[in-house]
């Protein structure tokens, strides 16, 4: 019985020993997106519009430029704005149902507009930083809790180019190779999307990568 009680304390004696040197890795989840946009010329905010688009979805779905885009909603429009071709319903039920939020970058510079998108009103829009001057990059953050109630693992992404004529149809130009693009909300993550060269495209809408890191 003494022998069965001293065994008994040695294998008791082990496992505490053994989980004293177990260390526990703590998981930590980023706060804030970085985003750096090459492209092959200089932005031109204004003839066109930049958007990056993001999911909690990986079925989500954005306006795709020819041949792949559909004919009845060719356009890249902010949700509230009138198409040229085919109705809202068809926006809002293909594309805007499906995004989390998205970032413009225009004349007013960087904004931010939070989903979920509502048929027939027009989001509100937050500025979050500045354009500056004309070069090839377009860099900007912004916190993950302005786009995500609940910040989701992974985070699915696109970007677009698109021209933007006065009274004209807004057709996207570009965008990342796939649209299953993503990135884990884990501090740290980075990825980059490279872009195949579209010398047919003018310069400054067409996307070369995309980096993007979770800090």
């Amino acid at each position: 019985m003494r022998f069965r009680l001293c065994a008994l304390s040695a294998v008791v004696c082990l496992l505490l020993v053994g989980c004293a040197r177990t260390v526990t890795q703590l998981v930590t989840y980023g706060e804030q997106m970085v985003v750096e946009v090459t492209l092959r010329g200089n932005f031109d905010v204004n003839a066109n519009r930049y958007f990056l688009v993001l999911s909690d979805r990986s079925d989500y779905k954005v306006p795709l430029p020819p041949p792949d885009f559909l004919e009845e909603a060719p356009e890249f429009l902010e949700p509230g704005m009138t198409p040229t071709t085919g109705s809202p319903e068809a926006y809002q039920n293909n594309f805007y149902s499906t995004w989390s939020g998205y970032i413009v970058i225009d004349t007013s510079g960087y904004s931010l507009v939070k989903g979920p998108f509502v048929l027939g009103q027009v989001p509100t829009r937050e500025v979050i930083g500045n354009i500056g001057e004309a070069s090839d990059r377009l860099s900007f953050s912004f916190r993950l809790g302005r786009i995500f109630s609940a910040i989701p693992n992974p985070i699915y992404f696109d970007l677009v180019a698109v021209p933007w004529p006065d009274g004209g149809e807004k057709i996207p130009a570009d965008h990342l190779p796939t649209t299953n693009n993503y990135i884990s909300s884990l501090e740290g993550s980075v990825i980059t999307v490279e872009d195949d060269p579209a010398g047919a495209l003018d310069a400054s809408l067409d996307i070369e990568n995309c980096r993007v890191e979770i800090q």
